[in-house]
């Protein structure tokens, strides 16, 4: 770990222990205490924050600025980040069922695994991003843009996709849903 990163633990109302490692300054700290205990940190500045494996179901996130940030296998169900900046984000493997990520800036993310069932990206920015055997079941992927995302082995069933940008193959033919 580098001078210039910090360690935080918490132990959070369910008892669980957290450990999050962040590079930043004492604001991030504040951010990542709020939204630990109370799972409510709109706007919160998170870049680059690891927030692996964390439990935050129904966390109200919108507009939060997790850049970089690591999130992979993190429980995300049901949480709202709407309009959140998660460019270049690891969410391998989430749990983001039910989620909010509309207007979400998800370009170059990594969601390889993640479970997207029922999630709303309506308007996400999702070019560059990794879904490689992703669950997009029931999602609503209005006016989604696709330029140059892998959905390799992703399961669409049942997936609202009209207005999608940029759902193309490698030869720039329309990508067959369930291919």
């Amino acid at each position: 770990m580098t001078p210039t990163q910090k360690r935080l633990s918490i132990l959070a109302a369910t008892g669980t222990l957290l450990a999050v490692t962040f590079t930043g300054c004492g604001t991030e700290q504040a951010h990542i205490r709020r939204l630990i205990v109370t799972r409510q940190c709109q706007g919160c500045a998170l870049e680059r924050a690891n927030l692996s494996n964390v439990v935050l179901s129904g966390a109200n996130m919108r507009g939060s600025k997790l850049r970089d940030a690591d999130l992979k296998s993190a429980k995300l169900f049901s949480a709202d980040l709407k309009d959140a900046d998660l460019k270049g984000a690891d969410l391998s493997g989430a749990d983001l069922r039910g989620a909010s990520l509309a207007g979400a800036d998800l370009r170059g993310a990594d969601l390889k695994g993640a479970d997207l069932s029922g999630a709303d990206l309506k308007g996400a920015n999702l070019t560059d991003a990794d879904l490689g055997y992703a669950d997009l079941s029931d999602a609503h992927l209005v006016n989604a843009l696709f330029t140059g995302t892998n959905l390799r082995g992703a399961n669409l069933v049942s997936t609202q996709l009209e207005g999608v940008i940029g759902l193309l193959t490698e030869k720039n033919q329309p990508h067959k849903i369930g291919k």
